[in-house]
């Protein structure tokens, strides 16, 4: 019972943590994944929607509905911060006076507000955007329509990342929302630090010393050993923990019951040999610790998505804010695995009136290659496969704040291997429970790694996430 209560102070932590971070996102305003429930039949649901008629490279397709507004006023727009709706006004040319606009910062309160208004349709939105951390509960949810019910086919979504489409599927795959930008992940290194205790700045080579779990131990040593503990590879082993989690072969529940896949097992022993053989720091992720390390030379790498270098690393977060001291001192490398952290996605609401109006804005913002194009160019890693593939050899996107480097190359590599296959309606949850539990396991608070997992199942259970 008390370990039981242990870990839920734990989680609860996390959770908040979690809350305030916002999953690798930018600051709120700033401009710069897959299955769960059945396809939206619910009223005002276009009439045109059939059964899935095209099995379209992995995702069912449904009807495409030739749509119209069904009222002359205002659409209604929901967002956790307002950074589509400037998008919206940029590219679809839409003003003030033409939508009423819903911003909610704090996630929980905005989930609160959506889910109030998505059980009865007062002033429910015709268009929302959620962040990676709680997307998934409306788009695997019938309070949600098929793109296909907007008048959007799946050849205009040719060009995107799969992950993000697999990511906004229901358990039909039917896709029910898109995103703008993507957000895959690397490792992003100070090159002098590298240098000096790894043997080498050069991102190809570097990229040896995180190849695999192995190396990446292997390499904790060496700086370690190098440095005398006054240096670390990373800062914490909450660093990788969304890195490891990545790399599994199934889901958290499987025959409906709690799933430990084999790969992400592994993580209890990899943190722990971080933890006792002080190869870190033991700062946790998004701490004031964590943070101040990120410009005192003292670790040589954080991991996470260029939205996140930019922002939370602080390399170039642009006009009115504090740059990181050590901009230009960094690099960019591949990570052990093909991941993403965090994102943005829009969805239309069951009561959508304005289908047309929300295809419309819908295109501009997440489809149409002129907009996004123009996104590249300002600084952001776009949904586009095609425009990223471009950037790469682009030599105009070799930033001073990475040293020369251009990091596109490393990203696309990492989005188009990033796998949404396994993301659950509470993956986010999950997630944090598990992060939790290692957590404690590191502190001693369990004898073994089995005793560890059954906490896990436990909390789940006590938590209402999962079945006894």
């Amino acid at each position: 019972m008390e370990k039981r209560k242990l870990i839920a102070l734990l989680l609860s932590s996390v959770m908040v943590i979690g809350a305030v971070t916002s999953c690798d996102q930018p600051v709120p305003g700033t401009t710069s994944v897959p299955e769960s429930s059945e396809t939206s039949q619910t009223e005002p649901q276009s009439s045109e929607t059939e059964e899935p008629v095209i099995d379209l490279e992995g995702y069912k397709e449904l009807s495409v509905a030739d749509v119209t507004d069904e009222d002359d006023g205002k659409i209604m727009i929901y967002g956790y911060n307002s950074e589509f709706v400037g998008l919206a006004e940029k590219y679809a040319g839409v003003t003030s006076n033409d939508y009423d606009f819903i911003e909610v910062t704090d996630s929980a309160e905005y989930q609160k507000k959506l889910d109030a208004v998505l059980s009865d349709g007062n002033d429910a939105p015709d268009i929302f955007t959620c962040d990676a951390a709680y997307a998934r509960k409306y788009l695997a949810s019938d309070n949600t329509i098929a793109i296909n019910d907007l008048g959007i086919d799946y050849a205009e979504c040719t060009d995107m990342f799969d992950y993000t489409l697999r990511f906004a599927s229901d358990d039909d795959s039917v896709v029910k929302g898109l995103a703008w930008n993507a957000y895959p992940c690397a490792v992003f290194y100070q090159r002098s630090l590298a240098e000096q205790y790894l043997g080498t700045s050069d991102p190809s080579e570097l990229a040896a010393s995180f190849a695999t779990w192995d190396a990446v131990l292997a390499s904790s040593r060496k700086v370690n050993e190098a440095s005398e503990g006054s240096v670390k590879l990373i800062s914490g082993s909450t660093e990788i923990f969304d890195a490891f989690l990545t790399d599994r072969n199934s889901g958290w529940i499987m025959d409906g019951t709690v799933n430990i896949d084999p790969n992400i097992e592994g993580l209890f022993d990899f943190a722990k040999t971080l933890y006792t053989d002080e190869l870190t720091f033991n700062d946790e992720r998004w701490s004031e610790s964590w943070s101040e390390r990120m410009s005192d030379k003292t670790v040589v790498s954080y991991w996470g998505s260029y939205q996140f270098a930019k922002y939370q690393l602080a390399l170039n977060p642009g006009e009115g804010s504090s740059v990181n001291p050590t901009s230009g001192d960094w690099g960019v490398t591949t990570a052990p695995v093909s991941y993403y952290s965090g994102g943005s996605w829009v969805m239309a609401s069951k009561y959508c009136d304005k289908k047309a109006t929300s295809a419309d804005i819908i295109r501009a913002v997440c489809i149409n290659e002129d907009n996004l194009k123009d996104m590249v160019n300002k600084g952001d890693f776009v949904n586009s496969v095609k425009l990223m593939t471009q950037a790469s050899a682009d030599d105009k996107f070799a930033f001073e704040w990475l040293g020369g480097q251009n990091p596109y190359p490393v990203l696309l590599n990492s989005a188009m291997n990033a796998d949404a296959s396994y993301v659950i309606v509470d993956e986010d949850e999950y997630s944090n429970a598990y992060k939790a539990v290692v957590g404690a396991y590191l502190e001693d608070s369990f004898e073994s790694v089995d005793e560890a997992v059954e906490a896990f199942k436990e909390q789940l259970v006590e938590e209402g996430l999962a079945e006894q």
